[in-house]
């Protein structure tokens, strides 16, 4: 028979455990709608670019299929809107990489402890 104490912690230990089960489901979930954003993100930049393109005045492209005749026309402007593009892709990777390695680290902490 167990006495209240240890009822009452094996009730804290259980909370606990629940808590850390709903908290990496929301992780999770929250970790996939960030990498679905990086790829609609990534997917739709690249199939509007020939479109974006076409629309800014004293740039031609050449090729309707790809966004390198964008910049094969010397034009300042599409060098400077490929920059910004880059620099979201590149912000929006790091940002998904940043993630996923802050949970690497939670799982590695996690079975450390588990193991104590």
């Amino acid at each position: 028979m167990r006495t209240n104490e240890e009822r009452a912690g094996l009730i804290h230990k259980r909370t606990a455990e629940i808590k850390r089960e709903r908290q990496k489901e929301k992780q999770r979930a929250l970790d996939m709608i960030c990498i679905a954003a990086c790829l609609i993100l990534i997917v739709g930049i690249g199939s509007s670019m020939p479109g974006l393109a076409a629309g800014i005045p004293g740039v031609e492209v050449h090729h309707a299929s790809g966004a390198a005749s964008l910049v094969g026309s010397h034009a300042a402007l599409g060098y400077i809107l490929m920059g910004i593009m880059s620099f979201l892709l590149g912000v929006f990777v790091t940002v998904l990489l940043y993630r996923l390695h802050r949970r690497n680290e939670r799982k590695h902490q996690e079975n450390s402890n588990d193991e104590l």
